[in-house]
């Protein structure tokens, strides 16, 4: 199994769970779906690092860009803005995302280097198998994060 294939088993668990978790709210408000992202960004970075270290810096960000678009597109159908109507949010969506997007962008560059400044990221072996730990995690601040 390829570090990449690792990576996407892992993420679909939190993709799967995610929709599970959501499934009866109809739509989430723009903090909230900061919030998950952020979480999101933090958990894919160290996954990515833990089982992808042969690759490049870019290379790795673009992963995970990858990953938390498809993410983004797969749990959030419609980011709430309680302030406008529906007919405008809905045409907002898209533009919403851009916004999300550049700001987890910046988030990876942020984690990644406050990672390395904590020591979260050393050198290590990477064992056999998956750890669900980040995963694990990821669930258990997600339901602090999101009225679930």
């Amino acid at each position: 199994m390829s570090a990449q294939d690792i990576i996407n088993e892992q993420i679909q668990v939190i993709i799967d769970g995610i929709k599970n978790s959501l499934k009866d709210i109809k739509n989430i408000t723009v903090s909230e779906a900061w919030k998950i992202l952020q979480l999101l960004t933090a958990t894919v970075i160290q996954l990515i690092e833990r089982f992808a270290q042969e690759l490049s810096g870019p290379e790795k960000k673009k992963i995970a860009m990858d990953i938390i678009g498809n993410f983004y597109d797969s749990v959030f159908s419609l980011i709430d803005l309680p302030i406008l109507p529906s007919a405008i949010e809905s045409l907002l969506q898209g533009y919403i995302k851009q916004v999300l997007m550049l700001l987890v962008d910046s988030a990876i560059d942020a984690m990644v280097a406050t990672f390395r400044d904590i020591g979260v990221f050393t050198p290590k072996v990477i064992a056999e198998g998956v750890d669900n730990k980040l995963v694990d995690d990821f669930f258990k601040n997600l339901n602090k994060l999101v009225r679930i």
